[in-house]
């Protein structure tokens, strides 16, 4: 839990992710983070990607400059006092990866890498799919980590629930098309999970990555939502940090009233998903027992 902090200001540094110009966004991101850090942010959460946006399999030396400005951004939160989820592409034994770090005190305190990549945008084409769920103990609270697609997979979400996660941060480039399912799913994935919910969406455009044609519009309607299902906070296409107080006893109160962890019937569900994991096209690895 939150080591008796009741209040906490959360904020989503949205901004224009510009694809390949890892120094504009870095700036970018720079001069958000130290405006949420002036109004006493402890907690800051980037757009998906946010160092490079998506670039096909990216060369060498754009992994260079990413890994770069994820540095500069892990240094920033000693500085600022502040944990920052956010980033971009990594390699790592020739595989590429989507993933975000959590930086506390100048450290990379977790590296999540993005479990469901989304298809539709073809980033299976370029980017290989991670395999584990992350926590991470803070002095804030306990916070887990999914990003964009993810938040349409309860499943996983579900881990971090039955994990006593507090705080779910999403780092998003969520397209207006489908910004009805962004937002209702942040809030469902809220309320059914009794967690607070720091999702944060671009701004901007660019070309899909499938077709290089079609332009793919992104809204800034980055969200805080309470474990009651309540947006704290809602961003409406503006380019700058989106702040909003996250009120820990809500995620214990909500625990309390609606204990759904004493009340879950764990062996139905393993009944149900082994009868249904048989007609499952191609699982990528098989159930645990």
């Amino acid at each position: 839990m939150a080591n008796g902090r009741q209040s906490i200001a959360a904020a989503c540094i949205q901004f224009d992710v510009r694809r390949g110009e890892v120094d504009h966004n870095r700036r970018t991101a720079e001069a958000g983070l130290r405006r949420a850090a002036a109004e006493g942010v402890r907690l800051a959460v980037l757009p998906e990607m946010w160092t490079t946006s998506f670039n096909g399999r990216p060369s060498d030396e754009l992994l260079k400059a990413s890994a770069e400005a994820e540095d500069a951004i892990v240094r920033l939160s000693s500085e600022l006092d502040m944990i920052i989820v956010g980033g971009g592409p990594v390699a790592d034994e020739g595989k590429v990866f989507n993933r975000a770090l959590v930086a506390e005190n100048g450290e990379v305190t977790g590296d999540y890498r993005k479990v469901h990549l989304f298809s539709p945008n073809a980033e299976h084409r370029y980017h290989d799919a991670g395999h584990e769920p992350l926590i991470v103990d803070t002095d804030i609270g306990r916070i887990g980590v999914v990003i964009c697609y993810d938040i349409r997979f309860p499943e996983l979400i579900r881990y971090y629930f039955y994990r006593n996660v507090e705080i779910l941060c999403v780092p998003s480039q969520w397209p207006e098309a489908r910004a009805d399912h962004w937002r209702i799913l942040a809030k469902a994935r809220a309320i059914e999970n009794e967690m607070f919910v720091v999702g944060c969406n671009r701004t901007g455009s660019e070309t899909s990555q499938k077709n290089g044609e079609e332009a793919l519009v992104f809204p800034g309607d980055s969200r805080i939502v309470d474990p009651m299902g309540k947006v704290v906070s809602a961003g409406s296409g503006e380019s700058e940090p989106l702040i909003g107080e996250l009120e820990m006893r809500r995620v214990r109160t909500m625990r309390r009233i609606l204990p759904v962890a004493k009340d879950r019937r764990p062996q139905v569900y393993s009944e149900l998903w082994n009868d249904v994991w048989s007609t499952l096209d191609q699982p990528d690895e098989a159930p645990q027992s």
